[in-house]
């Protein structure tokens, strides 16, 4: 599993992501480390994004730190950054 690089637009800005996948040890499950930057900001957001809900349709986030993204930024942009996940994985 080798990292891979997202592009995104978010509220007109464009972002970009370096995601790295990994398996959960315990459950066998993918999650993915992400680190997205912005030309536009100067920021550094790690998170660990990964399938959830019962049907795996959802993205679930979390820091390195083990406190819920959720909390800190807004859902939308978390959301956006679990499909251009999706979309990079369809096309490879």
């Amino acid at each position: 599993m080798n990292p891979f690089i997202i592009d995104f637009l978010y509220d007109g800005l464009p972002y970009r992501g370096l995601v790295t996948p990994r398996e959960e040890t315990k459950t066998g499950s993918l999650s993915y480390v992400v680190k997205v930057e912005s030309e536009n900001q100067e920021f550094s957001l790690d998170i660990v994004a990964n399938p959830c809900g019962m049907d795996k349709m959802d993205w679930c986030f979390q820091d390195p730190d083990n406190t819920p993204d959720e909390a800190r930024f807004d859902k939308n942009f978390l959301q956006e950054i679990g499909e251009a996940i999706e979309k990079y994985e369809s096309v490879h």
